[in-house]
């Protein structure tokens, strides 16, 4: 019940609750076209290159909401690296959504709300950190945890999106070693046609979404890419890699690369890679002097992929082409990208492995 008693409101807050309140924002507020186009993108969609979701797109509000879906919310604009502005903004627009559609019964609960609340916004913004091939190096070496060694480094040498890194399976992982093959036999896993005759190559599905049930198993992280991609791991990655999976412990189907240690060995948390790699050994290393500040989180790494591969940039002498580097990192989907899709051997897996950088973990 509204505070204004029963009143008769327009069907359309009940049919179409996001449709009339864009409507009513537009017609009735008179927002500016700026205002709208934010409310727009914390509410309805992103673009395809952003690392996070809006609102329709993470929740599914109109079945119901609970304070962990507004929690998880809140965590994927933090973890996809925004500022602290933009992130409260973004809870606030969400926020006042839900306020409109309480007040007129179309919901039982507002837990952005109670999120917004909750939440201890600190606006001085992180200084941006820049980092040089052998700084990371030093920091990645130093990390004692294979298996945030080897995640740090699937970050650094591929610049995929968190979700994309977080959701791999064994089955989408092609390693030319006998370990390997004696792990895919023990847990009778069987590589996906797209790698199978592709040695040392990760692969990246476009799918799943975030919410979206793959291979069995609700993923509450999104890939967000345009197009499935191969991509090649170099002898670096490849040893860190084997590395962890020597001491990973067993897991059933799906078979997740990264698993938790505690109790029965599932998928780690979504916040495990900020709270450990990029927060607790960051600052044990020295990387950084604060870890929680924000400055440092896994989406950090794709930066520094590009800034590193592009040419003329980042503090690496070799480079890539700048198409190649969205193809890796999946971010359109053009005529360029069949070439590489087709001739990928010779477009993709030599141009990289001469160019990518290499941080010395073993040396």
């Amino acid at each position: 019940m509204s505070k204004y008693g029963d009143l008769d409101f327009d069907e359309r807050w009940y049919d179409e609750p996001l449709e009339k309140y864009l409507d009513h924002k537009q017609s009735v507020d008179e927002v500016t076209d700026t205002t709208f186009n934010e409310i727009h993108l914390a509410i309805v969609a992103t673009p395809t290159d952003v690392e996070w979701q809006a609102w329709d797109e993470f929740v599914s509000w109109r079945d119901g909401m609970t304070l962990a879906d507004a929690r998880a919310f809140h965590q994927q604009l933090d973890d996809a690296g925004l500022g602290s502005r933009t992130i409260e903004g973004y809870l606030r627009i969400v926020q006042s959504f839900l306020k409109e559609l309480l007040e007129r019964d179309v919901i039982e609960s507002n837990p952005v709300a109670y999120i917004c609340d909750e939440a201890d916004f600190d606006h001085d913004e992180p200084d941006k950190i820049d980092r040089t091939v052998g700084e990371i190096g030093e920091y990645l070496r130093s990390v004692p945890n294979l298996q945030q060694r080897a995640l740090g480094l699937t970050f650094a040498k591929t610049g995929i999106r968190f979700g994309e890194n977080y959701n791999i399976d064994l089955p989408y992982l092609n390693l030319d070693h006998d370990i390997y093959d004696q792990i895919l036999d023990q847990h009778d896993v069987t590589l996906v046609d797209e790698i199978a005759n592709h040695p040392d190559t990760l692969y990246i599905p476009s799918e799943p979404t975030t919410g979206e049930t793959f291979q069995g198993e609700q993923r509450v992280a999104g890939n967000k890419r345009k197009r499935s991609t191969k991509i090649p791991i170099d002898g670096e990655l490849k040893k860190a890699l084997l590395d962890w999976l020597v001491v990973r412990p067993e897991t059933s189907h799906p078979h997740p690369l990264w698993v938790s240690a505690v109790g029965k060995p599932n998928r780690i948390g979504t916040s495990h890679p900020k709270k450990k790699l990029t927060n607790y050994w960051a600052e044990e290393t020295g990387l950084v002097d604060d870890g929680s500040t924000g400055a440092f989180t896994p989406h950090w790494f794709r930066h520094f992929f590009t800034t590193n591969m592009k040419p003329g940039r980042g503090h690496h002498d070799d480079s890539i082409a700048p198409s190649l580097v969205k193809y890796i990192r999946g971010d359109v989907e053009d005529d360029i990208m069949e070439v590489y899709t087709h001739e990928w051997g010779d477009q993709v897996r030599e141009q990289y492995l001469d160019a990518i950088y290499h941080f010395g973990i073993y040396d």
